[in-house]
């Protein structure tokens, strides 16, 4: 399961745990509910900022939503400092450059272009917002968590 369906059948579960229904939270967020009931068939690609604002509107930290197995009860931890594509970039470039990675290498590892890591490390902008899939294979790639990124 990738890290993206794990959060997405997380907030699933919880949301119904709370008995909020899709178009309360997509009030909560200033959206709809078909925005939600499209976040959770994960037919979008969802991006770091989106899910940090999903689970916020829910009061529980993201990083509980992308790491708790599927078959465990989801434990309720108050949402903890916001995350950003910015803040994870700064981590990247951070652990790539403590363990002599170049951008090229670290690209080559994770499968895009070494412009594309020089953007994440770079990141300034919403235009540059991470996905959840790029999150878990730069993860991947670093043989850390994902939320090590965070």
């Amino acid at each position: 399961m990738s890290l993206q369906e794990r959060f997405i059948k997380n907030l699933k579960r919880y949301r119904e745990e709370l008995g909020c229904s899709q178009e309360q939270l997509g009030n909560r967020l200033g959206s709809d509910r078909t925005a939600i009931s499209r976040y959770e068939r994960t037919s979008s690609r969802m991006t770091i900022e989106r899910a940090d604002a999903l689970a916020r509107a829910l009061d529980v930290d993201v990083r509980v939503l992308l790491e708790t197995p599927e078959d465990h009860p989801i434990a309720h931890r108050p949402p903890g400092s916001p995350i950003s594509s910015k803040l994870v970039g700064q981590n990247v470039r951070d652990r790539r450059t403590a363990q002599h990675i170049s951008q090229k290498e670290l690209g080559d590892r994770v499968g895009m272009d070494r412009n594309h890591v020089s953007r994440i490390e770079a990141s300034t902008s919403s235009a540059a917002a991470l996905q959840l899939a790029t999150l878990e294979k730069l993860a991947v790639a670093f043989g850390i968590k994902p939320t090590d990124l965070l």
